[in-house]
């Protein structure tokens, strides 16, 4: 008995392990100035355990129970050196809209969780967004969600690379904040259970200079409950 207990003991610490991401996390100063930003830069290894299935036309769905997390990582938009409002919102299995941010650039707090919510096995998640087009936001761009073929939102796993119909990617004028989450090929850089959701707000069309897929950046963390 002793021994069996010791085994399963064994087996449970190895798979305990095997869960655990691995790797190693730089950053590029060990002061930061009040009102500054500090570079991240992370070379992390996660299991290999996808808990969402993503369709190719972005409808989420979770395999199991799921913890739900969402950060805005970025916003970037605006008309010549105005700057515009992002409004991002969420729903489930097509039930009401929530709205979990509204703001503009310099609002943005990457490590902030604006939904911590549970989903359940087979329910389908959709995520919208759209842009203010006057810089009181009183007027309105359309909304762009997963779920439908849209080229002006998609969703990323890792390891995905962007739209190529984006020049951004191609031309190495990303945001700042998008670096940390691109790999030296320019593929998605983030864990395995975990989505990254790009929009571009404007009417921009597809390809051209200024359809970025930058406007606004969404990160969506899952854990197993």
């Amino acid at each position: 008995m002793i021994g069996l207990l010791a085994c399963l003991a064994s087996l449970s610490s190895a798979f305990a392990a095997d869960a655990i991401p691995t790797g190693k996390l730089n950053v590029d100063r060990s002061l930061v100035r009040v009102g500054s930003r500090s570079q991240l830069d992370w070379q992390i290894s996660y299991p290999n355990t996808a808990v969402v299935d993503v369709s190719s036309s972005g409808t989420i769905t979770p395999k199991s129970a799921l913890k739900m997390r969402v950060r805005v990582l970025g916003v970037a938009f605006q008309s010549g050196s105005t700057l515009l409002a992002l409004q991002g919102s969420w729903s489930k299995n097509g039930g009401t809209w929530s709205t979990f941010f509204t703001g503009t650039g310099p609002t943005v707090v990457p490590t902030n969780v604006l939904v911590d919510t549970t989903v359940n096995q087979g329910d389908q998640v959709s995520f919208r967004g759209r842009g203010a087009s006057n810089a009181t936001a009183t007027s309105w761009y359309g909304y762009h969600q997963t779920g439908v073929t849209d080229p002006y939102c998609v969703v990323l796993k890792n390891g995905d690379r962007p739209p190529s119909y984006a020049p951004a990617y191609d031309q190495g004028t990303v945001k700042s904040f998008m670096t940390p989450y691109l790999d030296s090929t320019g593929k998605i850089k983030i864990g395995a259970q975990d989505l990254m959701i790009l929009w571009e707000a404007s009417t921009a069309a597809p390809g051209t200079t200024y359809f970025d897929m930058q406007d606004l950046v969404v990160l969506v963390s899952f854990e197993k409950i």
